[in-house]
């Protein structure tokens, strides 16, 4: 490898690049045919994993679909017997439909925070948690 690509892997554009080659190494089936055929058209020095990942959604999960997962996002709650685990893995798989509200560190931690159990919240509330795995390894411990 030369230094000009041992920079390029470190830059910013390199690292993106990295991302997208990795992710869609592990593609299988009709997705992995779908970017076999588009990924000429596609890749290019703008072309980014979020670039990469708004074009699969636009293909493989119709605006209806995503809207349905935006709203069962948006109203997620513990509910009835639903442990935190159980919680945290819907809202980690329903999350990736709304990236934009959970962009940043203290925006996922605040939705997460909001759809737990009122009981587990009160236990929460006024202790000083700093990253989302802390707050739901709390959360689980309260539970």
């Amino acid at each position: 490898m030369d230094k000009r690509n041992r920079e390029d892997l470190y830059s910013g554009r390199g690292a993106r690049r990295k991302k997208v080659n990795i992710g869609t190494y592990y593609l299988i089936g009709e997705v992995d045919i779908w970017w076999n055929t588009m990924k000429d058209k596609l890749i290019g020095p703008k072309f980014t994993w979020n670039k990469f990942l708004s074009e699969l959604r636009a293909k493989f999960y119709p605006v209806v679909v995503q809207r349905q997962k935006e709203k069962e996002f948006m109203e997620l709650k513990m509910s009835g017997t639903m442990t935190v685990k159980q919680y945290a893995s819907k809202f980690t798989k329903l999350s990736r439909f709304v990236p934009e509200f959970v962009s940043s560190k203290r925006m996922k931690m605040r939705r997460f925070e909001d759809g737990l159990a009122f009981y587990i919240r009160n236990q929460l509330a006024g202790q000083p948690i700093l990253t989302y795995q802390e707050l739901y390894k709390r959360a689980a411990e309260v539970e």
